[in-house]
C-alpha cells in the first residue's frame, strides 16, 4: 500500500485533501469561537472605585465599557426628589428601589427652559420592602457605588390605584424619564449605592468599596442594593454542533482518501474481485499491473483499460 500511496498520483491526491481538511478545522475553529462570542465576563477593573466624572459625561451614552463601573461622589441629595421604583428584587424578595436626585459639588450648570440647574446624578440610593419614601440624608455627603443601565420604560402598576399619587411609584429607574420628572438635567445611568459616608469612602486595598460599608441611615427597610456586573456564561449549542460536524467532513476527506487507496491496492492485488471476470489472469512484471485475454478480440487487456494493450498482442 506504501508503494502505491507515494507515487505522484495518489501524493497529490492527498495533498488535496490535506487541504479541505484545513479547511474544515478552520471552519470548525471559527465556529468554536462563535459559540462563545456573546459571553460577558466579570471585570475586575470595574470594581475599583474612580471619580464619577471618568465614567458619566455630559450628554454621553454608556456604552459596554463604562456600564458597571463603581464611581464615587460627593454632593447632596436634593430633598423630597425621592421615587420609588418598584419591582425590584432582593435575595428574591420582592420590594422597591430608592431613587433620589443627587447634585455633585464640582457638576456642570446646564441653562434650560427652567432656568440654571446643576446636572445632577439618578441615584437607587437604597433598596425596601415597603412602599415607603424615606427622607433623603442632609448636607453633604459621598457616595459610591455602580453605574448601570437605564431601565426600559415601564408603567407602574400602581398608578392607577388610590393614593398613587402620594406614593410617588413608577414602573422603571431610567434617567430620561427622572429628568422629566425632577426638571433637571441628568447624566446618563443611574448609580446603585452601595456607600454612603460623611467622609471618604472606605475602600479595601485593591480600591474596592469595604464589604463592611453602608448607608447613613441602613435599617431592615433600607439596605445597599449590592448591584453585580451583568455576565452572561451561556454558550451557543448549535455552533458548538456545526464545529463538530466540520470535523466529521474532515476526518470523512481522510478517511475517503485511504479508502480510495485501499480499493487501488486491492483491485491490483485481486482484481476478479472488482471486475465480471471468471477467467485466467496474469501480472505484467514492468508495471505490476494485472491483466487478462479476450478470446473475442484475440488481445490482451489490463483491468483498468478499455483498449487492447499493445504491450500484450500475444500470449504472456
Amino acid at each position: 500500500m506504501l508503494k502505491l500511496a507515494f507515487t505522484p498520483r495518489w501524493i497529490g491526491g492527498l495533498l488535496a485533501v490535506l487541504a479541505l481538511v484545513t479547511g474544515f478545522v478552520l471552519l470548525s475553529s471559527w465556529q468554536l469561537g462563535a459559540s462563545t462570542q456573546g459571553r460577558i465576563t466579570a471585570d475586575p477593573a470595574k470594581d475599583v472605585v474612580r471619580p464619577y466624572s471618568q465614567i458619566l459625561e455630559p450628554g454621553d451614552y454608556l456604552d459596554a465599557s463604562e456600564v458597571d463601573t463603581v464611581v464615587e461622589a460627593t454632593g447632596s441629595y436634593v430633598s423630597g426628589s425621592s421615587y420609588l421604583v418598584e419591582n425590584k428584587l432582593n435575595d428574591g424578595t420582592q420590594g422597591f428601589w430608592v431613587v433620589s436626585l443627587f447634585e455633585p459639588v464640582d457638576t456642570d450648570t446646564v441653562t434650560t427652559s427652567f432656568g440654571n440647574s446643576p446636572r445632577g446624578i439618578g441615584v437607587a440610593r437604597a433598596w425596601t420592602p415597603v412602599a415607603e419614601i424615606p427622607a433623603e440624608p442632609e448636607g453633604e455627603i459621598t457616595i459610591a457605588g455602580r453605574i448601570v443601565g437605564n431601565d426600559p420604560p415601564i408603567n407602574s402598576n400602581l398608578i392607577a390605584t388610590d393614593g398613587a399619587e402620594d406614593l410617588k411609584v413608577i414602573g422603571s429607574a431610567n434617567s430620561s424619564y427622572l429628568t422629566n420628572l425632577w426638571n433637571a438635567p441628568l447624566f446618563n445611568g443611574i448609580l446603585a449605592v452601595d456607600s454612603e459616608s460623611l467622609g471618604d469612602t472606605p475602600l479595601t486595598e485593591q480600591g474596592t468599596i469595604e464589604p463592611t460599608a453602608t448607608l447613613l441611615e441602613q435599617g431592615e427597610n433600607l439596605l445597599p442594593i449590592n448591584a453585580q456586573q451583568v455576565t452572561d456564561e451561556t454558550v451557543d449549542w448549535l455552533n458548538i454542533f456545526y464545529a463538530v460536524e466540520w470535523i466529521v467532513f474532515a476526518g470523512f476527506a481522510l478517511y475517503l482518501w485511504w479508502r480510495l487507496l485501499k480499493d487501488a491496492v486491492e483491485k491490483h492485488k485481486d482484481p476478479a474481485l472488482y471486475f465480471e471476470y471468471e477467467g485466467e489472469y496474469w501480472v505484467d512484471e514492468a508495471t505490476g499491473k494485472p491483466y487478462y485475454y479476450d478470446p473475442a478480440d484475440d488481445a490482451y487487456y489490463f483491468f483498468d483499460e478499455v483498449a487492447p494493450s499493445p504491450a500484450h498482442q500475444g500470449k504472456p
